[in-house]
């Protein structure tokens, strides 16, 4: 594969992702440069990514989108592609990354990839395709204002192309129940979306709180094929309903003044896990 390879960067932001940094670095064995952000690991990260880094950064966390322009810019060639800490780079997608004409660098600022996102060791069909702007040309592609799900964008709509390999999400995870409900991280995660809808001029109103949950159920439990996953599949949409409630609930004490509390004021100031597909857009 190496001998094919653009010169092409990777950078991975992580913390405290012991139990996955390893796959993820080993995924992206094929690129020219791999560049490890890591923003205050305590379990054994460090000395995991150092084993394959090119460069390894100690960063306190910016946020999401700020976090990965960080990294991006720690790189020394122009094509990166972006990755967290539990995410892992498919073979299918590295094979075609590496196989990239400059003709294709030249006609494009972003490639698009799907993500596969795995909760408590399983696959969710219900996410995909959860499409992702990761591998960027940081010199045409502009960063989105977004609090959340941070996303790239092309100098021009038509200079975007999908790729057929996709990203491996929490594939290699352990946390087990910790991934589907952990209420300390969901309420830092909670402040993040409501205090950045609030930003934008988005408001709750009861019909929010009544169909919106309601609604979300319905998208990933039949829209989305959850009901072929039985109990898990269930699961996911029961969750995906729980999580846009609160969401509007918090926008909603957000627009009345309401705190947030010493809980979610420290929880907010740790960095978060990646977060997964879907939720936040019902």
């Amino acid at each position: 594969m190496a001998e094919n390879i653009a010169r092409i960067s990777v950078v991975i932001c992580c913390a405290n992702v012991a139990d996955t940094i390893e796959a993820a670095c080993r995924s992206v064995a094929w690129a020219d440069e791999l560049v490890v952000v890591d923003s205050g690991s305590r379990d054994g990260t460090e000395g995991i990514a150092r084993r394959f880094a090119t460069r390894y950064v100690a960063e306190p966390w910016r946020g999401y989108t700020e976090q990965k322009r960080f990294g991006a810019g720690l790189c020394r060639n122009e094509w990166v592609l972006v990755l967290d800490g539990d995410e892992e780079c498919s073979p299918e997608l590295g094979r075609e990354i590496c196989r990239l004409t400059e003709e294709d660098k030249e006609r494009y600022d972003l490639f698009l990839m799907r993500r596969r996102n795995y909760v408590m060791g399983r696959y969710v069909r219900s996410y995909s395709p959860d499409w992702q702007s990761r591998l960027i040309h940081r010199g045409r592609c502009r960063w989105a204002d977004e609090a959340l799900h941070d996303a790239r964008l092309p100098s021009h709509p038509s200079r975007v192309r999908k790729l057929r390999g996709w990203m491996e999400h929490g594939r290699c995870r352990r946390a087990g129940f910790a991934e589907y409900f952990n209420g300390r991280l969901a309420d830092a995660r909670l402040r993040l979306i409501a205090d950045d809808r609030y930003r934008r001029g988005k408001r709750c109103g009861w019909s929010d709180l009544v169909f919106r949950p309601v609604l979300a159920f319905l998208k990933f439990y039949l829209l989305k094929g959850g009901f072929l996953d039985g109990t898990f599949g269930l699961l996911i949409a029961q969750r995906a309903a729980t999580s846009v409630q609160l969401e509007y609930a918090a926008l909603w004490a957000a627009q009345e003044g309401g705190g947030w509390g010493a809980a979610s004021a420290d929880a907010s100031s740790t960095p978060p896990p990646s977060p997964l597909s879907g939720e936040t857009n019902v």
